[in-house]
């Protein structure tokens, strides 16, 4: 009876373990996946200046360079001084 006991405290360690891992290992995608996303919109400002002469004057505008943008999942935020500043751009998750 221990022994079928100390199986079962094992079994059930071992899946709280995998659980918690899968848990950080998906915010470490999550992160890594918000990174990408602003390195995909920082490349496309920079076309856009080599383009056009100038920065967009929305994030809407860098969508004619092949950006996808996703509002259901992610804030963007754009802050624009003027049009040969490149602007700052922040991606968070919802």
């Amino acid at each position: 009876m221990n022994a079928r006991l100390f199986v079962m405290m094992i079994i059930m360690i071992s899946a709280g373990y995998l659980i918690y891992a899968m848990g950080a290992a998906g915010e470490k995608n999550a992160a890594a996946e918000t990174q990408r996303i602003k390195e995909v919109i920082d490349k496309a400002l920079v076309q856009c200046y080599a383009l056009e002469g100038s920065y967009p004057y929305s994030i809407d505008h860098l969508r004619n360079y092949g950006v996808i943008i996703d509002e259901e999942k992610y804030i963007y935020s754009f802050d624009m001084f003027v049009t040969n500043v490149k602007p700052s751009v922040t991606v968070i998750l919802r």
